[in-house]
């Protein structure tokens, strides 16, 4: 991937991130803040309906006061009713009635039930009125209440019939806005009580006024911008809230989550809150009695959807520009990322040309940001080096080439020497050998014992010169690469153990060592026969030569976990650990008192090497310094893979 994919990628997405970032921080702004401003302007809302419904509270009691200052209570009783009629209607009153506290009964409006002092125990207005005081506020009257005030046909006109049941009443109660005052005799003493109300249920002027009051008569989606509502306890009874008919949705109950917190916990709730079909942004006061006991709510409503369409546009106007920025920033940023990479395309196209053998083309002057020019430079600057560094180069591997050739026509000379040397020491050697053998063996009459330890030290050296003269052979075939492993199947006692310790048997006697062999009558397996005999008779000899006179030599063969394992031990001073590692290289001999005594090529174990990686198997010494040595072989009967050195035998 390219610099500037990764630098456009990386801009792009941090401008993107951003950016929504940024979106999403301004627009649960922009949604709070309108939820908030609508909020609180359904809190002001509800204050004012409060203060409106509060007023025309107040007006009624102020109208029933006045007209009870200007009552004659030793009028005509039909003057009188004729009086509370008129009173009434004008103020468009439910009820209306007069008790006379000696009768404990209203003068007029219908009643078919008597009265009686404990008909109003449970009305707070009426005993503050018996008391002396004129007092008014907002009850609950219960159907029973509403029948012995007016009648059934009261009760049955202000009762709620439950949403989408008509046939079932959702309460017969009544909301009512009372009111009473005494009227007091000659005495001062209270003679009368003039009370009444004006029913909220279905008194929709009340509700359809605030809501006109409040928020005007504009729609939104066919739907009033708000709404006003007036609850018996939980129960809509007097509400513009239009349900999915089209009608006032009255009957229909509040929310659990509102009831609990305005009628339970008798505080008031603000919040957002589906209304029958909508959401609404609303607030509820609870409306209590003048003893204190919540008996219904008044609620205001703000539809929600105009702030939902306020908030979509303020947040498109808002999107809009801050898109037409992003896309700038991101030009910009565009812009610049080609003013940098530009230049690090040239310089990676130098570079390619460069890497192509290219010196001759250069960098054309880079008049970008600071660290490109002075990147350009350096580069321009390098090249230079380069191509004076390639001039040296090729005059060098000239030289070298020459030198080369040389020191390959001197190999080939000193491979063509070695190899005519030991083979033309290899005859007279072997003539030499068998001669002294003739002779030592009495062929040639008998041998003076004197000359016996002579020929005995000639025989012995004939064979360590007939030994180096052998490994020199080999070590020519391996610098040649002719040393590979021909495998074919073999019996390792018969073709390699035997013949080895025959051919090793003279040189151990001539210094009186003895051999124990240890090997299983037959070991099948595949392998060069020519080169596990090269091996076995270089580790044979090493023992003739470096163990002890007089002491044992051991030859144990055997087959462990499928592979071949061969070592020879010895009597001897041994080695050190430390010597161990390097007693398998080309020209190895150790350092000490007795090697120096015996004559070596130090190519017998490095030949033993050889032989082992041929057959993907391993060799390593060990030994205790002072009294035994052994080297061995090991190799899997069906030859595996690599072979490796190690101064310990496998386990």
């Amino acid at each position: 991937m390219s610099i500037r994919t990764v630098l456009l990628s990386a801009v792009i997405a941090v401008g993107i991130l951003m950016s929504l970032l940024v979106a999403s921080l301004a627009v649960k702004s922009i949604r709070r803040s309108v939820q908030h401003e609508a909020q609180q302007r359904v809190n002001h809302d509800l204050g004012i309906a409060h203060t409106l419904y509060e007023q025309e509270l107040r007006s009624l009691a102020d109208a029933l006061v006045a007209e009870a200052g200007t009552l004659d209570l030793s009028a005509e009783p039909e003057l009188l009713t004729a009086r509370l009629q008129n009173l009434k209607h004008r103020s468009t009153l439910t009820v209306l009635n007069l008790a006379r506290v000696e009768e404990e009964l209203p003068t007029e409006t219908p009643a078919t039930a008597p009265r009686t002092q404990e008909t109003f125990r449970d009305d707070p207005i009426i005993r503050q009125a018996l008391e002396g005081h004129s007092a008014f506020g907002t009850i609950l009257l219960t159907g029973e209440r509403l029948e012995r005030e007016g009648g059934k046909a009261l009760r049955q006109a202000l009762s709620v019939r439950a949403s989408g049941a008509p046939e079932t009443t959702a309460t017969d109660s009544a909301l009512f806005w009372w009111a009473a005052c005494p009227l007091r005799d000659d005495t001062g003493d209270v003679a009368a009580i003039l009370y009444g109300g004006r029913a909220l249920n279905h008194r929709y002027q009340l509700v359809d006024g605030i809501q006109r009051r409040i928020f005007g008569t504009e729609l939104h989606g066919g739907k009033p911008l708000g709404t006003v509502t007036v609850f018996l306890e939980d129960i809509r009874v007097n509400t513009n809230v239009l349900g999915p008919n089209s009608r006032r949705a009255l009957g229909t109950r509040v929310s659990t989550e509102v009831r609990q917190c305005v009628l339970d916990a008798r505080t008031p709730y603000y919040g957002r809150a589906w209304v029958v079909d909508a959401w609404y942004l609303s607030g509820y006061l609870p409306l209590r009695d003048p003893a204190g006991t919540v008996i219904g709510m008044l609620y205001v409503g703000l539809l929600e959807a105009p702030y939902d369409s306020l908030e979509t546009e303020l947040i498109r106007r808002f999107l809009v520009p801050a898109s037409c920025l992003l896309l700038g920033a991101l030009v910009v940023a565009i812009w610049l990322v080609r003013r940098i990479t530009d230049p690090l395309g040239q310089l990676n196209d130098a570079a390619m040309r460069l890497a192509d053998g290219n010196w001759e083309q250069d960098l054309p002057p880079q008049k970008s940001y600071l660290e490109i020019t002075h990147l350009g430079d350096a580069f321009s600057r390098m090249q230079n080096a380069i191509r004076q560094r390639d001039t040296q180069l090729t005059d060098a591997n000239g030289q070298l080439s020459t030198s080369n050739e040389k020191l390959t026509q001197t190999n080939r000379n000193y491979m063509e020497m070695l190899g005519f040397v030991t083979h033309e020491l290899k005859s007279p050697l072997a003539a030499m050998q068998t001669i002294i053998s003739t002779v030592t063996e009495g062929y040639c009459g008998d041998v003076p014992e004197a000359m016996n330890k002579p020929l005995t030290r000639i025989q012995r050296n004939c064979e360590e010169l007939q030994d180096m003269v052998k490994n020199y052979l080999d070590l020519s075939r391996a610098e040649r690469g002719e040393l590979t492993a021909n495998r074919r199947d073999i019996d390792f006692n018969a073709d390699i153990v035997v013949p080895c310790v025959e051919q090793t048997t003279a040189l151990l006697q001539s210094r009186s060592m003895t051999l124990e062999t240890t090997c299983p009558d037959a070991v099948p397996l595949k392998a060069d026969p020519e080169l596990m005999r090269i091996a076995l008779t270089n580790f044979l000899s090493n023992a003739a030569k470096y163990g002890a006179e007089d002491g044992a030599v051991r030859l144990e063969v055997a087959v462990q976990q499928d592979e071949l394992q061969v070592s020879v031990w010895n009597e001897g001073t041994g080695f050190t650990p430390e010597e161990s590692t390097s007693l398998f290289g080309k020209f190895s001999r150790l350092k000490n008192a007795q090697t120096r005594e015996k004559r070596g090529s130090g190519l017998g174990l490095f030949l033993c090497k050889q032989v082992a990686e041929q057959h993907g198997g391993r060799v390593w010494a060990e030994s205790t310094p002072g009294k035994w040595a052994r080297f061995g072989l090991a190799f899997p009967v069906e030859g595996p893979p690599k072979a490796d050195v190690s101064p310990r035998p496998p386990q």
